[in-house]
């Protein structure tokens, strides 16, 4: 079977190092090239033609943003997940605007950025939890005493409440985040007491509520 390609823009060459090994414990994908220079990377993907550009937002030449923005004049099918450590929402509007397919944190957990790379090859998006906050919350007023039920759930767990409410059944829930049966059943339990949820119809109307589903 045919790996996937990806290429790595970092100017941190520990970065760099820590992302090569990640993608390359997954057997569906190796790393084609790194670079630590966004404008040679700009010279260089072209040619290589990668599957995913995975890239840093912040870099001294070119940021992440406008690397990408230029690429995709070149490889409109390009895919690219952006890493970085902002969340503000005008940092996470540009990304949606730009087409980015992933949009993750860097002090994510290994776990995340392998279901990223699979999400994205499949033609899948992927944002983060923290991440699909900030969009769902566009506006928050200065002062507001409005706090989401969702506060009090780790960033697994709201993903793991977003699938329930989608219908996923514990099994497809554990494939689709890449944990067992029994760590789904462990969160699921989690997410009940913290949102004193009777039972899964009670689970989905506050995730509706909260704009974590349509």
């Amino acid at each position: 079977m045919d790996k996937h390609s990806v290429v790595i823009v970092d100017d941190h060459q520990m970065i760099i190092d820590g992302l090569t090994r990640i993608v390359a414990e997954d057997n569906g994908f190796r790393v084609l090239s790194t670079y630590s220079s966004s404008k040679e990377a700009l010279q260089k993907v072209p040619i290589l033609k990668p599957d995913i550009l995975l890239v840093d937002l912040e870099m001294p030449e070119l940021n992440g943003l406008e690397l990408v923005s230029r690429l995709k004049k070149e490889l409109p099918e390009l895919r690219t997940i952006l890493l970085t450590m902002h969340l503000d929402h005008a940092t996470v509007k540009k990304v949606m605007e730009l087409g980015f397919d992933a949009y993750i944190l860097k002090n994510l957990d290994e776990m995340e950025l392998k279901i990223a790379l699979n999400k994205v090859v499949k033609g899948q998006k992927y944002f983060g939890a923290s991440i699909t906050e900030v969009l769902n919350n566009t506006s928050t007023s200065i002062g507001s005493s409005k706090t989401s039920k969702l506060a009090s759930l780790t960033n697994r767990e709201t993903e793991v409440l977003k699938l329930i409410a989608e219908a996923y059944s514990t099994k497809q829930i554990a494939d689709e985040l890449f944990i067992s049966v029994s760590t789904v059943e462990t969160h699921r339990k989690s997410i009940v007491k913290k949102l004193d949820a009777n039972n899964v119809a009670g689970l989905v109307r506050i995730a509706v509520s909260e704009g974590l589903v349509d």
